[in-house]
């Protein structure tokens, strides 16, 4: 007989770090995903960490000097 996979109970996050410079890359479950998120609320997805990395630091190159995105 097989165990049922262990899987984490947490809760969701109260507290999240925002701002200028924080980014956010998830997993999507049961997939090779990625997917990045700029502190602006764009994103995007790939299964290579690298060139996703590649994106978010290069993705604050197209915000305007008021903070948001173009």
């Amino acid at each position: 007989m097989t165990e049922p996979p262990l899987r984490a109970e947490l809760p969701p996050p109260t507290k999240m770090l925002t701002g200028r410079s924080v980014y956010r890359v998830v997993w999507k479950l049961n997939t090779d995903v990625l997917v990045g998120y700029c502190w602006c609320g764009e994103s995007h997805e790939d299964v290579d960490p690298i060139a996703l990395w590649d994106w978010l630091l290069a993705h604050p190159a197209t915000h305007d000097p008021a903070g948001g995105a173009r």
